[in-house]
């Protein structure tokens, strides 16, 4: 019997709380986040992207450039491509100005099935 107790004080050794408490905390490495810049870019990218995908399909899409230069305006505000600081509130402003467009497309859109 004498020769249970030091194996059962080895496993209380390696399975004690304070040894398992060090392998919980291991450190994570770090998460790679593109840079501002990066993403600011890719938001005019896609902005200008889409841009193009309605002019390909509408005809009709020149009628739009007033609302188009002022949502550049706003994402250039929102997202800058400089060391600018980014203004908070163009972003809400871009949101809105994106949804006025959509309601835009989507009866330029009615207008070329009515007449096709």
């Amino acid at each position: 019997m004498t020769s249970d107790k030091p194996m059962t004080s080895r496993f209380d050794e390696l399975f004690s709380p304070e040894r398992l408490r060090q392998n919980w905390q291991m450190t994570t490495a770090p998460v790679f986040e593109p840079p501002q810049a990066s993403f600011n870019l890719d938001i005019h990218a896609r902005y200008h992207e889409l841009q193009r995908l309605i002019s390909e399909k509408f005809p009709d899409a020149a009628r739009l450039s007033v609302k188009f230069d002022e949502l550049v305006g706003t994402i250039n505000q929102a997202f800058p491509l400089d060391d600018t600081a980014p203004d908070g509130t163009a972003k809400e402003t871009a949101i809105s100005l994106l949804e006025q467009l959509e309601e835009l497309l989507w009866a330029l859109d009615l207008s070329l099935e009515e007449q096709g």
